[in-house]
C-alpha cells in the first residue's frame, strides 16, 4: 500500500530540518510527505508549505495536517491560497465534529479533504460520509472499537466511494487498510520501530503488510524498559 511519511514535519521542526527529514524519507523509499501546519501566523504555514513543494518538485505528493486549528472562513482562506500547490489532501481543517463546515469546505475548494481521526465510533463517521464531508476518511481503529467496527466502516467508505487513510497505529492498520478494496494509504512513524524487534518492508513508496503470524511484530526489548507501568485485571 502507498505510505506517507508522518515524523519529519512537526510545527516545532525548522523548515531546514523538514527538508532534510522529507530528503530522508525518500531514500528510505517513501514517496509522500505529510507537514503539520495550523501555526497562529497562516503565512508562516503558506511559506512552509511552499518551500517544501518547491524543494520537492511538483512529482512528490505533499499531505498538510492542521489537527483542527481553523475555524471555517480560515480553513477556506487556506484553501484557496494553496490550490496550486497540488496537494494530495488537507487533514482535519476544522473541528473534528463539525461535518456541515467540512461538506461546506469540500464544495468550495479542488483539493481533497481528509479527517476522522478523532471520532469514536462508526455513527459519527456516518455523519460525515451523508453530508459529504470527506474524500478521504480516517479511522482510527482502536478509537472506534476495534477491529469489527473498523470493517464495518471500510463498506460504508467503500461504497461512498472514499479514499482511506487510517490514523496512526502503523503496526495494527497496515493489516486492516488492506483489506480495503480501494487503494489506502498507510502512515509511517519511524520512532515507532524500536518497539518491535522487525522492520516493516518499505520500497518504491508501499508498504507491505507482514505475512508472520498475527500483527507479525513482535515486542522488542526496548518496549519492555520503555514500559512505565502494567496492570493486569482477572
Amino acid at each position: 500500500m502507498p505510505c506517507c511519511n508522518t515524523s519529519g514535519g512537526y510545527l516545532q521542526a525548522p523548515i531546514e530540518e523538514v527538508l532534510e527529514n522529507a530528503h530522508r524519507s525518500l531514500a528510505r523509499g517513501i514517496q509522500e510527505v505529510k507537514l503539520k501546519v495550523g501555526q497562529p501566523d497562516m503565512a508562516a504555514d503558506l511559506n512552509r508549505v511552499e518551500a517544501l513543494r518547491k524543494h520537492l518538485g511538483d512529482a512528490t505528493p505533499i499531505m498538510v495536517d492542521a489537527n483542527r486549528q481553523w475555524d471555517r472562513p480560515n480553513a477556506l482562506r487556506f484553501g484557496r491560497r494553496v490550490e496550486a500547490l497540488n496537494l494530495k489532501w488537507i487533514e482535519e481543517p476544522l473541528d473534528a465534529y463539525d461535518a456541515e463546515g467540512y461538506a461546506a469546505l469540500a464544495a468550495a475548494i479542488d483539493t481533497p479533504i481528509a479527517t476522522g481521526e478523532m471520532l469514536s465510533s462508526v455513527r459519527e463517521h456516518c455523519e460525515l460520509i451523508n453530508q459529504g464531508s470527506v474524500d478521504i476518511i480516517q479511522p482510527d481503529a482502536p478509537r472506534i472499537g476495534g477491529i469489527t467496527p473498523f470493517l464495518r466502516l471500510v463498506e460504508l467508505a467503500d461504497q461512498a466511494g472514499l479514499g482511506m487513510a487510517p490514523h496512526f497505529v502503523m503496526e495494527i492498520h497496515i493489516h486492516l487498510a488492506a483489506c480495503y478494496p480501494r487503494e489506502p494509504w498507510v502512515e509511517h512513524f519511524e520512532w515507532l520501530e524500536p518497539l518491535f524487534n522487525e522492520r516493516l518492508k518499505i520500497s518504491d513508496g508501499r508498504i507491505a503488510a507482514p505475512d508472520r503470524p498475527g500483527r507479525g511484530l513482535s515486542p522488542s526489548e526496548k518496549m519492555r524498559q520503555w514500559t512505565m507501568e502494567t496492570i493486569s485485571i482477572e
